[in-house]
């Protein structure tokens, strides 16, 4: 038995280090394919509107916004005078023109960058990526830290840290986590795909580091490092003394649960005993229409009537939901009661559409789709509401199908929390949205300096541009009411006219 260990067990080792490593190429690649994507398609648009009219015309700032929309993780679009005055940006064309943190727009017609610049028109650290125009006028566009940040989170592994750095001096330009170099090893300049193992860095830790030029932008490089420990640390076989602890603590362990669930249940039972016993409760917000001085719509929105707690708001236990793989069968009762309570809706109370939220999961399920055009069958207009922070998988065919069986069937899409990621532009351009909620922070920022509020008027006039009606959220003053009128937003949705309740509780009209 010892003998098979001491040959197998190097090789299971080593064959295991590969394997990680080349997860580790993996991640590097996807990230390094994203932003070389969009580099790409930025140098495109660059070179196709190189002759845009600087003045700010209508059409070029309907060129700017699709250029905004159409390229994944852009913050704004702009065009720089050759005094370095910024006189326009995919959101408004300014009155007077400001002067740039950066240099003037240089005589190379190549893609350039600088930067960090902080705006407090996006709220964060920005990349700017650039190009002069035959004219002398600079084209450009920001790039925010935080798609550094969202892209870090959505990889499996520890990584150390995340940077985008000037190829070469090895300046970081954009970070996430703790910035560290090889002790040993000259990595600067880089000119080409480098990856580093067993290296010790200046932070006294072991790396592995795998970085290269940006294919568009060779005077940026990404570099993408883990600590060598946490990437292997699954790698080994314990000793058998930490076998022997693992067994005589799981024994302990195993007692120890056994005797706990005689007395209480596990909390994935606990919440599916609440969604059979009928304890998921649909409430409704109702949303006003300031023309016709009538509530049109309701909003399903979901609580959970605990026995002991009370009603319970979705903050209290929806990540658990979402955590025990829950959701569809507690959307399931949502729908099924908003069936039964679909006739007195629309009869008795006047509703004319009824919006209901869901995710992309729900898409890809065949009862929920049923259940759906079910109650299609029972309400004038039926909403479905995606949260614009929803990743929907555009490149699946059965989700993209779907959506187009429920527009045959006269059910409207909306998004909803819209301006609060950067999913939304993409959505506008990918799915046929009938509605675009605004998110209730942009509201609360009319009357104010905040910036939210100019943002808020650039939302408005996107929507306009795609001729898609808008729901304002978090409507609860009369000042609110009044300026999103003047703008042309006539839907509303919040306390001043409505909080959510019980069927039971809606006033009868």
């Amino acid at each position: 038995m010892l003998i098979v260990i001491a040959i197998l067990y190097p090789k299971e080792v080593a064959n295991k280090r590969f394997a990680l490593l080349n997860q580790v190429h993996s991640d590097f690649n996807w990230l390094l394919r994203d932003l070389n994507q969009q580099l790409e398609q930025l140098n495109h648009f660059f070179l196709e509107h190189d002759n845009l009219d600087a003045s700010c015309n209508a059409q070029t700032l309907h060129e700017l916004r699709r250029a905004h929309f159409k390229i994944p993780n852009i913050a704004e679009m702009g065009i720089v005078n050759p005094n370095g005055e910024l006189i326009c940006t995919s959101w408004i064309k300014l009155d007077t023109p400001i002067k740039t943190a950066g240099p003037k727009p240089a005589r190379s017609a190549e893609l350039r960058f600088f930067g960090p610049i902080h705006t407090s028109f996006i709220g964060e650290a920005a990349l700017v990526i650039a190009k002069t125009r035959t004219d002398g006028y600079e084209i450009n566009a920001l790039l925010p830290q935080s798609i550094l940040n969202r892209h870090l989170d959505d990889l499996d592994r520890p990584y150390n840290y995340i940077v985008i750095a000037d190829s070469k001096s090895g300046v970081p330009i954009f970070k996430v986590g703790d910035y560290s170099l090889p002790v040993d090893t000259q990595l600067f300049p880089i000119k080409e795909p480098i990856t580093l193992e067993s290296s010790l860095f200046d932070d006294s830790q072991s790396h592995v580091l795998v970085a290269s030029p940006l294919t568009n932008l060779s005077s940026l490089s990404l570099l993408l490092a883990i600590n060598e420990d946490a990437l292997y640390k699954k790698v080994y076989q314990p000793s058998t003394i930490s076998l022997v602890i693992y067994g005589v603590t799981f024994l302990l362990l195993f007692l120890l649960v056994k005797n706990y669930q005689k007395y209480y249940q596990s909390r994935k039972s606990q919440l599916k005993d609440a969604i059979s016993q009928g304890q998921v409760t649909n409430f409704y917000q109702l949303i006003w229409d300031t023309r016709t001085r009538g509530f049109i719509g309701a909003e399903t929105l979901v609580r959970l009537n605990d026995p002991i707690e009370g009603i319970l708001t979705p903050n209290l236990f929806l990540a658990d939901i979402e955590a025990n793989n829950l959701l569809k069968e507690m959307t399931y009762e949502i729908i099924k009661t908003l069936i039964q309570d679909a006739e007195v809706l629309t009869q008795q109370h006047k509703i004319k559409k009824v919006n209901i939220n869901i995710t992309g999961e729900h898409l890809k399920d065949a009862h929920f789709k049923t259940l759906i055009l079910e109650l299609n069958q029972l309400i004038p207009l039926l909403v479905l509401e995606l949260t614009e922070n929803e990743l929907l998988e555009f490149d699946n065919q059965k989700v993209m199908q779907t959506i187009q069986d429920f527009k045959a069937e006269g059910i409207l899409l909306a998004i909803d929390d819209f301006g609060t990621g950067y999913a939304g532009l993409q959505y506008l351009k990918s799915l046929p949205l009938d509605i675009i909620k605004i998110d209730q922070s942009y509201v609360a920022a009319i009357g104010t300096e905040s910036q939210l509020a100019t943002m808020l008027d650039a939302l408005i006039e996107l929507a306009k541009t795609f001729k898609i009606d808008v729901v304002a959220e978090g409507v609860e003053t009369q000042a609110q009411a009044d300026y999103l009128v003047d703008k042309g937003v006539y839907l509303h949705q919040g306390w001043k006219y409505h909080k959510a309740c019980l069927l039971s509780g809606i006033p009868i009209r």
